[in-house]
């Protein structure tokens, strides 16, 4: 059985960044609603001003800054009249729009009261689903506020005191069901409270992955609620604009976590599988040290990006606090007009608020540990490619000194007056005749050949002994440094 209720209303409140593109998403959807689902030719007009909070209609006035407009739906082949107010602003760097779409309580003549209809009327207010979220894609989402007028019946009895109370959520229930179209799916139940002595309903869990819906409503009890809502309806305005950008900077910031995760993941991954075999003793290929000389402007191009992500954790971290402090304020603000009243509903975002902030610093806290893993990457390939480079360096200075040392020595052997190699054949063989060419080509080549090994040889060995000795005073040196060290450390 349908329910009937009094005077439906739906108010909608977008939020777009000023410098998202289009900037002018909520006047053109705002424009589009009006004249294709209810046939309104005339258009909102925007005119920007500068200001912190500046009121945006073109033509707007003292008293009036919203642009009005009315039209009929059809409901069981009955003309109904409805009314409509845009009210366009600006709140710092974020364009608000606020679309109420309603069924007057009064009719043309302003006496009589307009008769209850179904819950089903609501879906003549949002047509084709035109006020979700996903038609309207502003990029700080929005909230949907639908109030609702009780029947005339039990309107008038104390709301606390209903036998059912139920009956209440089955009715908010049903409201949203009507509103949102068959094949969207109802956003989840989230709370349910009391603001202004009427009970009201929260559907949207922020924490949540699926996609948000934020929409509240609100089931006009008494009289004052109605009356209090309008009364403070720019303050509603803000509150929800600090709400969405809060929600909206959290969504965000979930987004980076699940990229930093992976890549955090990554990290990991690369530093074991880079160190786990690591061999200290042993020298790296020319091949190995190119590759790792090209890991290390990976790596650092790595910790860049993956400090900017870090970076961008801390900053949604900081919008959070920053529009929670706002949001707070505002609310401050109603209460110490209202000290009587108990906004305790509305209250209860900050603790949202805190579960988002604690959750964001618990995730710097624990990818913080990315980049200090990054950087003892860096640092033991930097050292490792260091270290084998001066090593490579300082044995091919050792072997440039060393050849020298031989061919120093070969030198000097085959220019001494004692002619060891002469008085060696001479002492062979002494027929054998060392003048050359006389004594034939063979022997002059058997002569040369062996002449020249022979000095060689003298080289070799002398570089091998100044080898030796190079060795014997490095170990000496090493020796008596390892053993500083232990003075030290005892």
């Amino acid at each position: 059985m349908t329910s009937k209720i009094y005077a439906p209303n739906v108010h909608l409140f977008a939020f777009h960044l000023k410098t998202s593109e289009p900037t002018t998403l909520l006047w053109d959807k705002s424009n589009e609603i009006i004249s294709q689902k209810f046939g309104v030719t005339k258009q909102l007009e925007i005119e920007e001003e500068s200001g912190y909070r500046v009121d945006l209609l073109k033509d707007k006035t003292t008293y009036d800054v919203a642009f009005h407009f009315g039209s009929n739906v059809t409901l069981d082949n009955t003309a109904l009249a409805v009314t409509g107010v845009a009210t366009p602003l600006r709140i710092q760097d974020t364009y608000g729009l606020a679309l109420n779409l309603r069924r007057p309580e009064l009719e043309d003549n302003q006496t009589e009261r307009t008769q209850p209809v179904p819950s089903s009327f609501l879906e003549q207010l949002n047509p084709a689903g035109c006020l979700m979220p996903e038609e309207i894609g502003s990029s700080l989402g929005q909230t949907l506020v639908l109030t609702v007028w009780y029947t005339e019946q039990k309107r008038w009895v104390p709301w606390k005191l209903l036998q059912n109370r139920q009956e209440l959520r089955q009715l908010a229930d049903e409201c949203l069901r009507a509103f949102i179209p068959a094949q969207i799916p109802c956003p989840h139940f989230n709370q349910e409270g009391e603001l202004f002595g009427s009970p009201i309903f929260e559907y949207g869990v922020p924490s949540q992955p699926e996609k948000y819906c934020h929409i509240l409503v609100w089931i006009f009890w008494e009289p004052e609620a109605s009356d209090k809502f309008i009364d403070y309806y720019s303050k509603f305005i803000n509150l929800f604009c600090y709400r969405n950008k809060v929600i909206r900077a959290y969504q965000l910031n979930r987004q980076v976590y699940q990229v930093i995760k992976d890549q955090y993941q990554t990290i990991e991954e690369y530093f074991d599988e880079t160190f786990q075999h690591w061999s200290a003793s042993r020298s790296l290929s020319q091949g190995k040290l190119d590759n790792f000389k090209e890991e290390i402007k990976l790596l650092s191009q790595k910790a860049l990006e993956y400090s900017r992500l870090l970076r961008d954790l801390e900053h949604y971290r900081l919008t959070i606090t920053i529009n929670a402090e706002n949001y707070q304020r505002e609310l401050r603000d109603i209460s110490s007009q209202l000290p009587q009243d108990d906004l305790s509903f509305l209250e209860s975002f900050f603790n949202d608020c805190r579960l988002f902030q604690e959750q964001i610093q618990s995730d710097l806290g624990y990818f913080g540990n990315g980049t200090a893993l990054l950087e003892q990457a860096l640092s033991a390939i930097r050292g490792r490619v260091d270290i084998d480079q001066a090593e490579r360096e300082k044995r091919l200075q050792r072997s440039i000194a060393l050849v020298g040392t031989g061919l120093a020595f070969s030198g000097i052997s085959s220019q001494t007056a004692g002619k060891p190699v002469e008085s060696i054949i001479t002492q062979l063989d002494p027929k054998q005749s060392l003048d050359c060419p006389r004594a034939g080509f063979t022997s002059c080549m058997f002569y040369s050949v062996l002449f020249v090994l022979f000095h060689v040889g003298v080289g070799v060995i002398a570089a091998l002994i100044v080898n030796e000795i190079i060795n014997l005073v490095s170990k000496r040196e090493q020796g008596a440094g390892n053993r500083e060290q232990g003075i030290e450390k005892s």
